[in-house]
Formats: C-alpha cells, sequence, structure tokens
C-alpha cells in the first residue's frame, strides 16, 4: 500500500530526503511552509532537527516557538533528531549538555512532543514514510498545510480554538463548527448533551444537542464535558 501513501515536504529540505522518498513510492509534494517539515495528515506534522540545527535554534532562541506554534497547529507533533551526536561538535556545546538535554525533556515531558531519534537522511526518510503508514492507511484524512497563525481569517481562528477539544481534528472542527455556527454554541451543545448508560453501568448513547451530528458518541461527551467542566471551576 506504499504506493498511497502521501506527504507534503518544505522545499527547503535537503533533496536526499525527498528522494528516499520517492523511492519508498510515495507521493511528494513540495510547498514552502510556514509550519513543520513534513506534513502527513490534517493532524499529524513533523519537524526535522539535526544535532546542530538543535543547538543553533536554542542559541538564537527559535526552538521553543517552533515547537509552540506546532502544537498550536496540528494535534499530533512531532520532532525527528537526526544525528543526535552533531549537537556536541562544537567545544562550547560539549559543556552544556544539561541545557541541551534539558531542553529535550521539557520538549517531550512537558510540551508532550514525541522525540522520534533516527541517525542519517535515509532513516529519517523511512521514519516518515512508516509514520505516514500508521496515520494514513485504512483513513481518508486530508493533508493540509496550514498557515501561520497570523494569517488565519476568522473562521481558521474558530477552527484552531475547536481543535483544543478532546479528540478534534480539523474535520471534526468543521463539522461541529458547521452545525453550530460559532465556538460558544458548540461548547453549549457539549455541556447540554447526556451520555446514556445501560442498567450495567456502560455508556449506550447520547441525548441533547450534540445527538444533531453524526460521529460524536458518548467516549467523545464525556471526556469534552469533563474538560469544560474543570475550566469552567477554575475560571
Amino acid at each position: 500500500m506504499s504506493q498511497s501513501l502521501r506527504i507534503i515536504v518544505d522545499h527547503r529540505e535537503p533533496q536526499q530526503i525527498k528522494k528516499r522518498l520517492l523511492k519508498l513510492e510515495m507521493r511528494v509534494e513540495e510547498q514552502q511552509l510556514d509550519i513543520a517539515d513534513y506534513i502527513v495528515s490534517d493532524q499529524v506534522a513533523c519537524e526535522r532537527k539535526t544535532g546542530t540545527d538543535l543547538t543553533a535554534s536554542l542559541t538564537d532562541n527559535r526552538l521553543f516557538e517552533q515547537i509552540d506554534r506546532l502544537i498550536e497547529t496540528y494535534e499530533q507533533p512531532i520532532l525527528i533528531l537526526e544525528d543526535f551526536p552533531s549537537a556536541f561538535d562544537r567545544t562550547e556545546w560539549k559543556k552544556r549538555k544539561k541545557h541541551i538535554y534539558g531542553a529535550l525533556t521539557y520538549i517531550f515531558l512537558r510540551r508532550q512532543v514525541p522525540i522520534v531519534p533516527t541517525s542519517r537522511m535515509s532513516e529519517t526518510a523511512i521514519v516518515l514514510n512508516r509514520i505516514a503508514s500508521w496515520v494514513q492507511e485504512d483513513h481518508d484524512d486530508p493533508i493540509i498545510a496550514r498557515k501561520s497563525p497570523k494569517s488565519r481569517d476568522p473562521r481558521d481562528n474558530q477552527l484552531f480554538f475547536l481543535q483544543g477539544l478532546h479528540k478534534t481534528g480539523q474535520k471534526k472542527a468543521g463539522i461541529l463548527l458547521d452545525a453550530y455556527k460559532s465556538p460558544i454554541n458548540v461548547m453549549n451543545a457539549i455541556l447540554d448533551s447526556k451520555v446514556l448508560y445501560t442498567k450495567t453501568g456502560n455508556p449506550k448513547g447520547i441525548e441533547g444537542p450534540l445527538t444533531q451530528i453524526e460521529g460524536f458518541g458518548p467516549k467523545y461527551l464525556i471526556e469534552n464535558q469533563k474538560l469544560l467542566k474543570i475550566q469552567k471551576k477554575n475560571s
């Protein structure tokens, strides 16, 4: 099925990786991406950094800004860390290993972004191929290259806001916004709906405003009511 796998690649990424992706029979589309280096679905995007890229972005304070924009824009961001030992090529960083490992710890522990290590470009291509396989096979999610948050129109901002809900990618956010017209109406529909249970206590369905659209069941309602009620309580 690999010939059906697709990926959007930032045009500034190395040709060696693009050629390897083509050899893996992937459909490669080059674009100038505002956010991420590789996009494999509307929810999953990857930033690639070599060890030397990592230290350079730490030096000029770009690293955490890039990670935050990735998190804000895609439901599942991934950091591919290629040739990590090159981070210590320069003497100054050999003495600052604590800072490098501290930054990586913050990214995967606090920001909850998975870090996937590779040793060279060919391995990076294989990782991208495997991510695409897991995400795309048996699914029909579109691949969308999103713009920087600064360029979003009002509807984009509303969709972006709704994607903060549990298990809500761009597709589900669009369904919710089309059905309820505004984020506040979406939240009210979630809070005003009710989970129905069997006699043994298992969720069997829902009733209320959220029943007017398909694809939003008890688990979705439970998790998002929990999320919204916690936020309401803390406000």
